[in-house]
């Protein structure tokens, strides 16, 4: 069994799906580095094998080893295959849910109950199987604040479904990503409300385009995404290097910024000037996390 998740420190810049219904992808999918690999039983599967995927994707659960986290993303509410989708995966080694177009908060409330039941049963840890509920439709959307103000204690912060959302309000997604400004920024602004965690980004699609994907998800990571949805392994490293990688000019600063905070809170000051900046307790954290990125980076590159 793999050591539970410090969800405090756990890093989630990439999370690489693989269809639940593809065994050889789930034999595969846990090789290639991401932080959190999910194993699908919504859009990756089609209709007629839904039921019939989550066998294989619970046998799967317990064959990935390493610090890779392992969630299962379940189909939606409205389906009515969510419930029998989640009693099925859960098991010791299954480390969170996705919970797909999520509209209200009672729908949280009613899948961390079903949770508090499971794990009791499966003899799992109380809240050890996390919650991230997607934002993907337009009524989502404008429920954001709701459902991040109110989400259940597993919540591990929000994912934004970027590509239903924009069929959902009829756009087409291009590079310059424009058309998802409103929406990415309203449920950053959202989760950080709710004291959640930095959200995640939904997909870059088109897969053969790396530049832009770095492009996109460095404008991603500026509007205060920690990471983003990846659909194809070779979109992992360039992703996690996006969300994590500092200029050495960005380096030496926060390095500057956590060594003086430090040394003057152990004098009793919790806000001091640094190259003529104001740094206090949450801007010393900010730069602790960026720090802990890149280094992060640093270990699984060699370098």
């Amino acid at each position: 069994m793999r050591p539970p998740v410090d969800w405090d420190r756990q890093l989630l810049r990439s999370l690489l799906f693989a269809p639940g219904n593809h065994t050889r992808r789930l034999e595969r999918v846990g090789e290639f580095g991401s932080d959190m690999i999910v194993l699908d039983l919504e859009d990756a599967v089609a209709n007629a094998e839904k039921v019939a995927a989550r066998s294989p994707v619970r046998a799967a659960l317990s064959t990935y080893t390493g610090g890779v986290v392992v969630a299962v993303r379940v189909n939606g509410a409205s389906t009515g295959l969510m419930e029998e989708d989640v009693e099925a995966v859960v098991t010791p080694d299954l480390d969170c849910i996705l919970v797909p177009k999520v509209e209200s908060v009672e729908t949280l409330q009613e899948i961390s109950a079903l949770l508090d039941r499971l794990e009791r049963e499966a003899g799992v840890p109380k809240r050890q199987i996390r919650l991230l509920p997607i934002v993907e439709t337009a009524l989502g959307l404008v429920r954001c604040e709701e459902l991040a103000l109110s989400a259940p204690s597993r919540t591990v912060t929000m994912i934004f479904g970027l590509g239903d959302f924009s069929v959902d309000i009829g756009v087409d997604l291009t590079r310059e990503a424009t058309e998802l400004l409103y929406g990415r920024s309203r449920v950053v602004v959202a989760a950080r409300a709710g004291a959640l965690p930095a959200p995640i980004d939904g997909p870059y699609l088109d897969i053969h385009d790396l530049d832009g994907l770095v492009e996109n998800s460095l404008l991603s990571r500026r509007l205060g995404f920690q990471g983003r949805v990846v659909v194809y392994p070779a979109q992992v490293s360039p992703v996690q290097r996006a969300y994590s990688e500092l200029s050495e000019e960005e380096l030496e600063q926060a390095r500057r910024v956590v060594e003086a905070f430090e040394d003057a809170e152990a004098s009793g000051l919790a806000s001091i000037q640094v190259d003529g900046r104001f740094i206090d307790y949450p801007l010393h954290y900010r730069a602790c996390r960026r720090l802990q990125l890149h280094e992060a980076l640093v270990a699984s590159s060699g370098t």
